[in-house]
């Protein structure tokens, strides 16, 4: 059982634990090598918060509130009621369905408080794992973005997968 609660300055320590971690950022988008750097991510969480285009929270466990990764939504679109999700999980927590719950939080976060109509999330092509998770809570594979990005030098592929307001249960 998890809880999610804001994330607040003191989480900086976790956030780069997390964000510096190899097996966590090795699917992931933004890196933070030193503790100071990490400041850019925590100050990010607050401006989307603060100007209404996403929010992040952090997971902890339901009994005696340990640190163990984070999850959110940002872009929202207002006019199309959209948004994108990201999530990242502490390598020791994997595998134990942390994420599909806290996932199921979020979506019911964002269609029932938000109102929002559609969420999407593009996972680089070799996160199976990550896949996983989003087909199991519903999300739908739309296809792949070929050779999108560069990341360490080379082309990564994202895959995209979505769910609709009308898709959950």
């Amino acid at each position: 059982m998890v809880v999610l609660t804001d994330i607040t300055p003191a989480d900086i320590t976790h956030i780069h634990r997390g964000l510096s971690h190899p097996e966590v950022i090795r699917y992931y988008a933004v890196r933070f090598m030193t503790l100071e750097a990490t400041q850019e991510q925590m100050d990010w969480y607050a401006t989307i918060e603060r100007e209404g285009t996403g929010k992040w929270w952090a997971i902890r466990a339901a009994v005696g509130g340990e640190f163990l990764g984070a999850i959110g939504i940002n872009h929202i679109h207002p006019v199309h009621k959209r948004c994108e999700l990201g999530y990242w999980l502490l390598p020791e927590h994997w595998g134990k369905g942390i994420i599909h719950e806290a996932l199921g939080r979020v979506l019911d976060h964002a269609f029932n408080t938000l109102g929002l109509h559609r969420v999407t999330a593009e996972v680089e092509t070799e996160n199976a794992a990550s896949a996983r998770v989003l087909l199991r809570r519903g999300f739908r594979h739309e296809g792949t973005l070929r050779e999108c990005e560069r990341k360490e030098g080379h082309w990564i592929s994202l895959d995209v997968y979505a769910s609709l307001a009308s898709d959950q249960p």
